[in-house]
């Protein structure tokens, strides 16, 4: 009888506070512009991805390939580090240009237009033997081609501002998992 009264003065309780402790429904995030950190903070991932090429009209004109990703966010959506890998070329000399970059984007990623700018340290191999290093500037801009890809247009300055690259690609647009 003990026993049965015991359950019960537990088992009442329990059940008049299961409704309140019921879980609360799941919202997702929102998408086009907020991180999963919740707008603000440092995360890693894949957020894009671009491929480019033009000409560095500097004396004398040499031809250029280069890629680029998007790989964290800092402080804000809009703040993003990116590394970037260039090969240029006048013909008879190849040289290989690496940079990290932030970028400060002025519209999220949803937007039809995105406008940027960015600064930061890159490494240019010469010749074999013979390596600078320099601050780099991007400005830019990605214009809507395809729900997941755009048109990017970017004027990259190396060797403080004596070296000037204008560059046409691709980019992908939010590779992170938004619209």
């Amino acid at each position: 009888m003990q026993a049965a009264l015991r359950l019960i003065l537990v088992a009442v309780p329990l059940a008049c506070a299961a409704p309140r402790a019921s879980a609360q429904e799941f919202q997702p995030p929102a998408r086009g512009g907020e991180s999963a950190a919740g707008g603000s903070g440092f995360q890693v991932d894949l957020f894009s991805f671009s491929t480019r090429a033009g000409i560095d009209v500097s004396r004398p004109a040499q031809w250029v390939v280069g890629s680029t990703l998007d790989i964290a966010e800092l402080w804000s959506p809009r703040v993003r580090l990116r590394p970037s890998f260039e090969v240029s070329s006048n013909g008879s000399t190849v040289q290989l240009h690496w940079a990290g970059e932030v970028t400060y984007r002025f519209q999220s990623d949803d937007a039809p237009a995105i406008p940027y700018v960015g600064i930061g340290i890159g490494h240019m191999s010469r010749c074999s033997g013979c390596t600078t290093v320099w601050p780099t500037v991007a400005m830019g801009f990605e214009l809507r081609f395809r729900p997941s890809f755009n048109w990017l247009i970017e004027y990259h300055a190396l060797d403080r501002l004596g070296r000037h690259r204008i560059l046409v690609g691709l980019a992908t647009r939010n590779a992170a998992g938004g619209p």
